[in-house]
């Protein structure tokens, strides 16, 4: 399935409150034409900061983040934003106590080889399709109950020196979902009295639930486009890309 109704890029206050009422009813809003100048950085920020209140990805207090293949990244994990893997659908911050509210993408180098195809998949069409079997309610019921580990990456870490940083918390909550699959499934290895035949059964099947939807939409981000996504409400994901030149730049939002 593909995106539909892209919101044009103007100055607007109309178009700020069309982007907020998408973020909270479809879950994400995707802008056209964003321009892109010298000071595209600051730009970029003005306009999250309409959105919702900008915070830090690390504890240097950076506010926009670039996303781009790193080959010299130190983390213990490394991120989707310093590599060209496939990234699978998840959510943002997932190993944060607090995981932002929402997060915007801007795209300022598209993949030249065909790669890196974003996807966007809504949890309210996720839950709809694990409510279709026992197993699935199941699932819900563990994931509702039982505390899992998230790794917090190095690069994000507040703590300096530790080898891994874990943070716990349930993977579903009313209307939000914290979940990414390899950070989840590492962290249960690394600690084995979360390793129940529950949690491990309950991610096995949320994770083939996502993998085999037929709701998950499709799209590339071309240059200039920014796509604002509900971090609570939405999964996100991209295909694998081969070209180094790849560049999005990231804001992390919280409602004001």
């Amino acid at each position: 399935m593909e995106l539909i109704n892209p919101i044009s890029y103007d100055t607007t206050k109309g178009v700020t409150n069309q982007i907020l009422f998408e973020l909270e009813k479809t879950g994400f809003a995707l802008l056209r034409k964003f321009p892109i100048l010298d000071t595209v950085k600051q730009d970029f920020l003005i306009l999250n900061e309409k959105i919702g209140v900008p915070i830090s990805h690390d504890n240097k207090n950076t506010l926009v983040w670039d996303i781009k293949k790193n080959d010299n990244s130190k983390s213990n994990i490394i991120t989707f934003s310093e590599h060209n893997h496939e990234a699978t659908l998840h959510t943002d911050s997932q190993y944060s106590e607090n995981p932002e509210d929402f997060f915007s993408l801007l795209c300022l180098k598209k993949a030249s080889c065909g790669g890196g195809i974003s996807y966007i998949l809504k949890l309210a069409d996720l839950v709809s399709d694990l409510k279709k079997t026992e197993n699935g309610l199941r699932c819900m019921r563990i994931l509702k109950n039982s505390k899992f580990p998230f790794i917090v990456p190095s690069v994000f870490s507040k703590t300096q020196n530790v080898n891994h940083e874990f943070n716990f918390g349930l993977v579903l909550l009313p209307n939000e979902i914290r979940y990414r699959e390899d950070i989840l499934e590492k962290a249960l290895e690394l600690n084995p009295s979360y390793k129940t035949s529950d949690n491990v059964f309950a991610l096995n099947y949320l994770k083939n639930t996502i993998n085999d939807s037929n709701k998950i939409l499709s799209f590339y981000l071309e240059f200039g486009d920014i796509i604002f996504v509900n971090n609570k409400t939405t999964l996100h994901g991209r295909s694998s890309f081969s070209d180094p030149k790849r560049h999005l730049l990231r804001v992390r939002l919280n409602r004001r």
